[in-house]
């Protein structure tokens, strides 16, 4: 199958601040997906895109007319896909029980294929600008810096309370000792009002600078926004089929004392708890990635290595791979999802109890937003320190792994540590989600 759009590089210029082209066009446009790396690191961090003019859109609860958009054989860009992938997908992949309903109306699936795509290239601060026909050059905006807006929130609340957290943490170690599981990724959801003027594309300009981070991104549909800024790779593969996915798995809060942080990092990288932790959802990756990758090419690389953000320092590991010739880059992905580090193991054991336990539909959350390439290519991160909006009301989540040797008190200030950019992001301070 090939495609019939003319997607092609028209002219690359010189080097302008993509925050300033983005935040002008949120203002434009209905729709649109920038997918900003904030944060350059050893393992991506080096490009950043644009995504304007839709041309189609794919807005569905399973992956079949995405799976059917993508098989293709063309350029990377020639049929590039930009969107989500909604933890929701679960259910069409797995039998598992049924999700409570949310107020926010995404769709578990989303994917557009775009007229204009501008590739920010940071290594050689250059653009690269990608067309199906000269006429969209004219929508390419103008920079516009965006404005300071002080951001007010009203009628915060949350799924559970910290007693319900506690006791659901007791509740995940009871399972853990009866034997269903070994380790369960618990999460905390959050929503309220957003007061006065605001706008989402200064959240997510706040967020992107109090927590730099390889794979942020904001996606507007219409009234609604996805403002994120995560830090952790789900897949990357390339157009040759090497595959690599990077869980993070231990998080240690950080200090502004420099000997204190440094202590704080130590200590997460020698702690047994976490590295443990960490090495189940690695096997939990290798065996889903040998699903669709040659006998023989899983292997991990990296194991526990520390990354430190402005807030927080993650444990992470890579695992790799070579995909089959006979599976496609999403079958691959069908494989994997949701992440293994957003759900625990054996993984539909901790998805079955994380549905009956938290009591609320996840969304977004715990899912993936990246994209595909007309090549086979593809890069998509977890969607993790995100941010929901729909007209005046918002939603954020947080969580952590659940294993035998929890401490229920140390996984709940966690939490805390994890919403702190969020709750930055949207003036707010996150001591005020202890007794929500």
């Amino acid at each position: 199958m090939t495609v019939s759009n003319n997607m092609r590089l028209y002219k690359t210029t010189k080097w302008q601040d993509p925050i300033a082209i983005a935040n002008a066009a949120s203002i434009s446009e209905d729709v649109l997906v920038f997918l900003y790396s904030g944060l350059e690191n050893d393992f991506t961090g080096s490009n950043s895109y644009l995504a304007l003019r839709p041309k189609e859109q794919i807005s569905e609860s399973d992956f079949e007319k995405l799976d059917e958009k993508l098989k293709s054989n063309s350029a990377k860009f020639e049929n590039a896909w930009f969107g989500y992938l909604g933890y929701g997908l679960k259910n069409c992949l797995e039998k598992l029980p049924e999700d409570t309903d949310s107020e926010f109306n995404f769709n578990e699936l989303w994917f557009a294929r775009f007229g204009l795509i501008l590739h920010f290239d940071h290594e050689l601060e250059q653009i690269n600008i990608y067309a199906d026909s000269e006429d969209e050059l004219k929508y390419i905006p103008e920079p516009i810096e965006v404005e300071d807006i002080k951001v007010n929130i009203s009628d915060l609340s949350s799924n559970m309370t910290k007693k319900e957290y506690l006791r659901n943490v007791d509740i995940i170690k009871d399972a853990i000792c009866r034997g269903d599981l070994y380790q369960a990724n618990l999460t905390r959801k959050f929503s309220g009002k957003l007061e006065g003027e605001y706008s989402p594309f200064a959240i997510f300009s706040n967020l992107a600078k109090i927590s730099p981070a390889p794979y942020s991104s904001f996606i507007k549909i219409g009234d609604k926004t996805i403002i994120s800024s995560s830090p952790e790779r789900f897949l990357h593969i390339d157009e040759n089929g090497n595959v690599d996915t990077r869980p993070i798995k231990g998080s240690a809060a950080r200090s502004q004392n420099i000997a204190e942080d440094e202590a704080l990092k130590q200590s997460l990288a020698n702690s047994e708890k976490d590295r443990a932790e960490n090495l189940m959802i690695v096997d939990l990756c290798r065996n889903d990635l040998a699903r669709s990758c040659y006998s023989g090419t899983v292997e991990t690389k990296n194991l526990f290595e520390i990354s430190s953000y402005a807030t927080v320092h993650h444990m992470a590991s890579t695992v790799i791979g070579q995909k089959r010739d006979d599976r496609s880059t999403l079958d691959l992905i069908k494989g994997c999802f949701p992440p293994g580090s957003m759900t625990g193991a054996p993984k539909i054991k901790a998805m079955e109890l994380c549905t009956q336990i938290e009591k609320v539909k996840r969304g977004i959350y715990s899912g993936a937003i990246g994209w595909f390439g007309g090549d086979g290519s593809s890069d998509l991160c977890v969607v993790i320190r995100t941010i929901i909006t729909q007209g005046n009301r918002f939603e954020f989540q947080v969580g952590g792994a659940i294993v035998y040797d929890s401490i229920a008190q140390l996984e709940f200030e966690e939490t805390l540590t994890k919403a702190k950019a969020i709750c930055m992001a949207l003036g707010m301070d996150n001591k005020s989600l202890q007794n929500t």
